[in-house]
């Protein structure tokens, strides 16, 4: 009880430093805050890093976040942010049945918790699907339902990119769901309320209030969101540097300050189409044995009650078949789940037992998420594969 105390203090205290931080770092806006219950849960829209942050000053009532559970046991900050937030964590690529029994603990002791039910930051700036779990947690939590919604903020600070830009983003409550409310729906139907809450296509908000998001290196990083280029079909060849981006195979563009794609042979206007299409092609490989993916010396790391074993290090590769890190290599078909944190760092689990990590030991961040869009698409079409290989 004293610990909580504690950090309601911190929390409180925190909250005029937030309010210098965010509006230096976005032009924010926050919607009238609404009379809220005494115990609830909050659900948002998951579109930066900084969502809790943003979450915490729109509601300024003390709350308790789901964080990754590598940001809460590497670096330096790591151990503080534990002593003075206490997260609950949950793993990226892993089974999450832990992290859920905790928020339930928390809700039932009378805490307030916020979750961002998506459990990745949007890559092309739509909300993505959830797990169907997330409506029965949340009526048998016995706590009031608070949804929120960010807009803006994944132009002004896209996970592809790690420098934000200074432009409009909005935040604010949707909607209040009670207890009682709840218990008169069906997990289903709190599913249903959740997702056309916390709906967010970045491009649609931007045609409706259209801004401006400027900067010097807009398009740098933008590789780890466009992994084939339209011109050669070819995988991980394509890198940003100011506001331009360019193949190998000659293809050039650039990306402005209205978040628009240009340039000769460009076939798509935003990101959200360059997405679209990518999934598509990708969605036609073929199953050979072809590489389609490769990266040279990273690390891949066991992590087993928050301690990291190093497994291999060396080249990477992936093929339709299986993903190979030096000398080691695991079919896809035994890989349970696959996540990307920040712009690209892979995560994975195996039916087998087992939590790994990618890591960069230069720090580079290579593009994980090209490795994660095969990993989608072949572990469920190839009968080579198995039949049942959804986690």
């Amino acid at each position: 009880m004293k610990h909580r105390i504690l950090r309601r203090i911190i929390y409180a205290l925190c909250w005029p430093l937030g309010w210098v931080f965010l509006h230096l770092r976005y032009r924010l806006t926050v919607a009238r805050r609404p009379r809220l219950p005494e115990r609830y849960l909050v659900i948002g829209n998951h579109t930066t890093n900084l969502d809790p942050v943003l979450a915490g000053f729109a509601l300024r009532r003390h709350m308790y976040f789901v964080a990754t559970e590598h940001i809460l046991y590497t670096g330096k900050a790591a151990g503080l942010l534990r002593a003075l937030f206490d997260p609950i964590a949950r793993p990226k690529g892993g089974n999450g049945t832990g992290a859920v029994l905790e928020i339930l603990r928390r809700l039932k002791s009378g805490a307030n918790v916020c979750l961002f039910a998506e459990g990745n930051c949007s890559w092309d700036g739509r909300t993505q699907p959830f797990l169907e779990a997330t409506g029965k947690m949340v009526r048998s939590s016995g706590a009031s339902l608070v949804t929120i919604r960010t807009e803006g903020a994944y132009f002004a600070e896209p996970r592809w990119r790690n420098k934000p830009v200074r432009g409009p983003v909005r935040i604010g409550v949707v909607n209040i769901y009670s207890p009682e409310e709840l218990k008169s729906m069906t997990p289903a139907q709190i599913n249903a309320h959740i997702a056309e809450d916390i709906r967010e296509d970045a491009y649609e908000t931007l045609e409706k209030k259209p801004a401006v998001y400027p900067g010097k290196n807009l398009a740098a990083g933008i590789e780890h969101l466009l992994v084939m280029c339209p011109a050669c079909r070819s995988v991980g060849t394509l890198r940003g540097e100011g506001k331009r981006f360019s193949c190998r195979c000659g293809l050039s563009g650039t990306y402005d300050e209205h978040a628009r794609l240009s340039g000769e042979g460009v076939p798509f206007g935003t990101l959200a189409q360059w997405s679209d299409w990518q999934k598509e092609e990708i969605a036609r490989l073929p199953a050979d044995e072809r590489e389609l993916a490769h990266d040279d010396d990273l690390i891949l790391n066991r992590i087993e009650a928050h301690a990291r074993t190093l497994i291999a290090r060396g080249r990477v590769s992936m093929t339709p078949r299986e993903l190979t890190v030096g000398e080691q290599s695991y079919p896809l078909s035994e890989i349970s789940d696959m996540a990307v944190r920040l712009q690209g760092t892979v995560s994975f689990s195996l039916r087998s037992g087992g939590y790994y990590e990618l890591v960069d030991p230069g720090k580079e961040r290579y593009s994980g998420y090209r490795y994660y869009l095969l990993y989608q698409h072949f572990r469920e079409v190839s009968h080579d594969f198995g039949n049942q290989l959804l986690g």
